[in-house]
């Protein structure tokens, strides 16, 4: 596995990733598929980074939000936003997650940021325990929901 900056060759890919993590995950998330607009919108604001597979495949995104960046929903001053980390089903328990999550913070870093913020759903629980070995912490005071229902959440300090 790679992990390297996203390019618009990869837009088709990420838009199923998403799809394959966040549509109809669970009845309180989001239920309609990504579209290619959503990827260009991430894109025109937020560092996407992917992991690829042996074969080149992408198999992982996350993408980051520097402090400031338009398209940030939870972020407050001086946050970067880590949003949209998806891995395919087939290649989860492999550390791509993680990866792509330490990579983010250490852009943020590089960046200036003081924080990353990031939002996750409740029943993503298998990310809370990801985000909380990387020493994120719960920040409830500012949860809130959207259309698609409850967002809780975390920061990781710099």
């Amino acid at each position: 596995m790679r992990i390297r900056d996203a390019d618009e060759d990869d837009a088709d890919a990420i838009v199923a990733l998403w799809t394959e993590a966040y549509a109809k995950a669970d009845p309180g998330g989001r239920q309609e598929p990504y579209s290619l607009q959503e990827y260009f919108t991430v894109a025109a604001s937020a560092a996407l980074t992917v992991a690829v597979d042996d074969a080149g495949a992408v198999v992982g995104v996350a993408a980051l939000y520097p402090p400031g960046a338009p398209g940030r929903s939870v972020a407050g001053t001086g946050e970067a936003e880590l949003a949209r980390l998806a891995v395919t089903g087939r290649a989860r328990r492999r550390g791509i997650a993680r990866a792509l999550v330490e990579g983010c913070a250490e852009r943020a870093r590089e960046l200036g940021a003081e924080a990353v913020a990031l939002w996750s759903r409740p029943y993503q629980t298998a990310a809370h325990a990801l985000y909380e070995s990387l020493s994120y912490r719960r920040v409830p005071e500012r949860d809130e929901d959207d259309r698609d229902g409850r967002r809780w959440v975390f920061r990781l300090d710099l």
